[in-house]
């Protein structure tokens, strides 16, 4: 397996951590990135996280899409909204035995890549941790989680999660990952608190009036997924139905209990925050929407999901700022009073 060749399709913050972890395993790794990126990482690149780990790389290989080159495994990490407009420049590095890696947030994403490529093995990976730039040539894992990689019966997957599992990137291969992937919902419907209350992730779970909202997302979200019947993994210290209870808890007792929790970088922000900073289209439409369209399916109702999805689109547009307390966030949010 070591000598085949991996691309990562958009090494942003997610994507050049995985090409650093790929590369950590002796796995033949090449980039396709923005000159920005390209530039940064002229002089290697440095991984690190929040438990104090660290490794030094030497400087990646990019990959030029006229070349035509082939690669076994193309991992894309671009975001959920840029799929689209990066399927005909996919295609140069795509050949008939190439397997298509798909790592995105919440539901949906590879849609269109499997339209696109109808002929092509897609698999879907999910990165449960944030990844933070503190320098231009370092990625910072600033929370806890592990990548999980689809594993559709042919045993490849399998045997690449054990290589590429290190503790600067925890990694395993799951047979469910349906499962995996609502349970990485569960944690990802956090992202657009974070974004709208506009302080960074520790914080946000310090207060407990933006954890009674994060805690009402959840409940909303399992009322779903329990009426599909499924049976979610724990990704998390505790199993998913236990986690809105214990984010529900008063200060004093969720600082007691939710010390691996709050075992955050105290600089990490979640990447829809990064979004609406940078005047992007968040991905909300495939995490708290993609909740309120399943719950509808369903003949069940997401009320705090969809007044979620409602004030991001307006902070997207420019009609609404984000400037409201925790409280007033929860309040509005929770029972639809300004």
């Amino acid at each position: 397996m070591s000598d085949q060749r991996h691309l990562v399709f958009g090494a942003g913050l997610i994507g050049g951590y995985i090409a650093g972890g790929l590369s950590l395993a002796g796995l033949n790794c090449t980039l396709v990135a923005r000159p920005s990126v390209r530039d940064a990482l002229s002089n290697g690149l440095l991984l690190s996280d929040y438990l104090g780990n660290e490794a030094s790389l030497v400087t990646p290989s990019f990959a030029d899409a006229e070349q035509r080159i082939h690669y076994d495994y193309l991992w894309l990490t671009v975001k959920c909204t840029a799929i689209e407009s990066a399927l005909e420049e996919m295609a140069a590095f795509i050949g008939s035995d190439t397997t298509i890696i798909c790592c995105q947030n919440g539901l949906g994403s590879d849609q269109a890549i499997r339209a696109r490529f109808p002929d092509i093995r897609v698999v879907q990976a999910v990165f449960g941790s944030n990844v933070a730039q503190p320098a231009p040539d370092r990625l910072h894992r600033s929370t806890q989680g592990v990548m999980v990689i689809e594993e559709d019966g042919r045993g490849d997957i399998e045997a690449m999660a054990e290589m590429v599992n290190t503790e600067l990137m925890p990694t395993r291969a799951s047979c469910d990952f349906g499962s995996e992937q609502w349970a990485k919902l569960q944690l990802n419907l956090a992202n657009a608190v974070n974004a709208l209350a506009d302080i960074p992730v520790k914080k946000m779970l310090e207060n407990r009036d933006l954890r009674r909202l994060i805690a009402a997302l959840m409940r909303e979200m399992l009322t779903v997924t329990d009426k599909k019947g499924m049976n979610l993994p724990r990704l998390s210290p505790l199993p998913p139905h236990w986690l809105p209870r214990l984010i529900n808890t008063p200060d004093w007792l969720f600082h007691r209990l939710a010390q691996k929790m709050l075992a955050v970088d105290p600089t990490a922000r979640a990447s829809m925050w990064w979004d609406l900073k940078n005047g992007k289209t968040t991905e909300v439409n495939y995490l708290n929407a993609a909740v309120v369209r399943e719950a509808e399916k369903l003949g069940l109702k997401a009320p705090v999901n969809q007044r979620v999805v409602e004030l991001i689109r307006q902070v997207e547009s420019g009609v609404q700022d984000r400037n409201w307390e925790p409280a007033e966030l929860s309040e509005l949010l929770l029972k639809g009073k300004a």
